[in-house]
């Protein structure tokens, strides 16, 4: 499903059954390990890595929230993949918000995972629950558990 396309009465809440993301409310991502999809060290600058980090409650730098079918994290900054490149192993990190750029534009599947450019899945690099992992996309894996994300 398209985050873009949720239709109105699905957007009154987080609904963590079917992975959606609301505009009106914050919510975690989590993934491998139980660890949240994290901005490294609260840093607001554009290029700043998203990684994964054991989740903390009410951290800024792991809430994120929908805004026109973008991801929107801390300082109002999109979840991007690296200047645009659909090859494996590019680097996710947070991006000033452009609407409609492609490399911010994300889906979720029934399966857990969420799919940007290319095709590509929003991966945990080398399938690692430490904190500090970076997260890139990845072609996607049905059974990989690094591509499988939760709404919290």
């Amino acid at each position: 499903m398209r985050l873009s396309m949720i239709s109105a009465t699905l957007l009154a809440g987080v609904l963590a059954s079917t992975g959606v993301i609301s505009p009106a409310a914050a919510a975690t991502i989590v993934g491998i390990g139980g660890k949240c999809l994290d901005v490294r060290g609260a840093v607001t600058a554009d290029n700043t890595p998203v990684e994964l980090y054991t989740c903390v409650a009410g951290a800024a730098n792991q809430q994120w929230t929908l805004v026109n079918g973008q991801i929107v994290g801390i300082g109002g900054k999109c979840l991007d993949v690296r200047g645009a490149v659909t090859t494996d192993t590019t680097p996710v990190e947070i991006y000033t918000c452009v609407p409609g750029a492609q490399n911010q534009q994300w889906s979720w599947t029934n399966k857990g995972e969420i799919v940007g450019i290319g095709g590509k899945c929003l991966d945990a690099t080398g399938n690692v629950a430490a904190d500090g992992t970076l997260i890139e996309i990845y072609t996607c894996y049905d059974t990989a558990p690094n591509e499988h994300w939760t709404i919290q």
